[in-house]
Formats: C-alpha cells, structure tokens, sequence
C-alpha cells in the first residue's frame, strides 16, 4: 500500500503539476493522504485513447471496463456500420472509447444525473470538436425518456454492487464516489435486470448487449436469464480472469 501510495504522488506530481513542487502540490498531497481518488485529484484519466475530464465527479472509468470495451471494438472494427445505446454513461467513457475508435459508429448516451449530462457534453467537446456528429445525449432513467429506436448493440455499466456488500467496498471509494453509481438493490442485480427485459424493445433482431457486473453475481444472473428464457449468451473473462461482462445476442 506504501509503494502504491508513493507511485500516486509521483504520478500527481507529473500529470498535474509538471515535475514542479508547489504549495497545491502539497495541498493536494494532503488529500490524497485522506483517501481522495488521484484520478480526481488530477483531473482527468486516460481511457483507450480519450481524455476523460472529471470535473463533475462521475464514476471514475476502471481497468477492467477500458479492457471489455478494448475488446467490443476489436470485436467491430470491420462491420460498415453500428448503432449502439451507451446506457448509464456516467463519463461517457465507453461511448467516447467506441467513437475514437471505430469510424462507422452512432452512439447515443443515456443518463439521468445532470451533471454527468454536463461531464459527457464536455468529455465529447473535447475529444471530437473536429469531426462530425455522430451522437445524441438523452437524459433518461434507464429507459424512461429514449426514444424507442432499434439499436445493434446496447452497452451498460450500471450500478452493480449488492448493498449488503458495502464492506467489501475500499472506504476510498465510498468516501468520494456517488453511492448511485455503484449500489443497486436485488443483490446489485436490480438494474441489469431491467436492461435485460426492457432493453430488447431497443434491440434489433440480430442485436446485442453488453451488461458489466461483479463476478460472484454469474449464478444469480444464470437463474434470471432461465427465468427469462435467454439462452444464446455468454461470460466474457477480463484481465484478472473474473467474468466480468454478459454478452447477451438475440
């Protein structure tokens, strides 16, 4: 944890302050002693090729999630074209990572916080003020308020932690990340769930989802999905050799 720690404030001292030591240096230093995210503390992180702001505190983009949507769009890069609903977009780092990527792309983002709303309208501004359009914005309680259009893929990092799991949780990340970014009810269940049953009116036939959730939750979701009669679906592996995302293709 001390090497950690010590490789952060390195990292502090050169994204943010270029290698010079100052008095907000040492302000900062401060608060990442207390816990507070450096990703927060600097500003922004990278996320496959995207600067991602952060100024409006949304979840801060993992390892694992870059790693999925890395292999989403190798999975795509040769199709001609593909409509994808980035639904809880929080940063909006996994619609930006597709739209960096692969050139025949519409994205559309949902999400209900305003001033996520705000993070992902400032996150596009400043990755793609030179290309064209190839995006929409909707402000929307999981489906509530988008269109009913048929996407080809529907991607999702919803809120998955199980509450009754909060121990489990760094006390960092509790301290300084919003608690509706990461909590549901239903064991964490209680979202994926509606994207799995609501989710198929925005699909097209031959459609697809992509739903991120804790790996111990593979036994809950198996249940669901017989319930549901779902049958064509896997677990994909992240780095960590955890099943980390259910592909679903109907």
């Amino acid at each position: 944890m001390k090497n950690i720690l010590k490789q952060e404030k390195k990292w502090l001292l050169e994204e943010k302050y270029d290698g010079k030591k100052s008095g907000a240096f040492f302000a900062d230093l401060k608060k990442l002693d207390t816990g507070i995210p450096l990703a927060y503390l600097i500003g922004n992180i990278p996320f496959l090729d995207c600067f991602i702001d952060l100024s409006y505190k949304p979840l801060i983009p993992r390892t694992e999630t870059e790693f999925w949507v890395n292999d989403f769009i190798k999975q795509h890069q040769n199709e001609t074209s593909i409509e994808i609903l980035d639904i809880f977009s929080g940063s909006g780092c996994i619609g930006l990572g597709i739209l960096k990527n692969l050139k025949n792309v519409n994205v559309d983002f949902a999400e209900l916080n305003p001033e996520y709303i705000k993070q992902i309208k400032k996150n596009l501004k400043l990755n793609f003020s030179a290309i064209p359009k190839r995006w929409k914005i909707f402000k929307s309680n999981v489906f509530g308020n988008i269109p009913l259009k048929k996407y080809d893929v529907i991607l999702a990092n919803p809120p998955y932690i199980a509450k009754n799991r909060k121990k489990k949780v760094q006390n960092s990340v509790l301290k300084n990340e919003n608690y509706s970014t990461l909590f549901a009810n239903d064991n964490g269940l209680y979202f994926i769930k509606k994207i799995i049953t609501e989710g198929q009116n925005y699909l097209k036939p031959s459609g697809e989802m992509w739903i991120e959730f804790d790996s111990w939750q593979v036994p809950l979701i198996n249940e669901f999905l017989k319930k549901q009669k779902i049958k064509n679906y896997k677990f994909w592996i992240d780095q960590y050799n955890k099943k980390r995302v259910l592909i679903i293709n109907f």
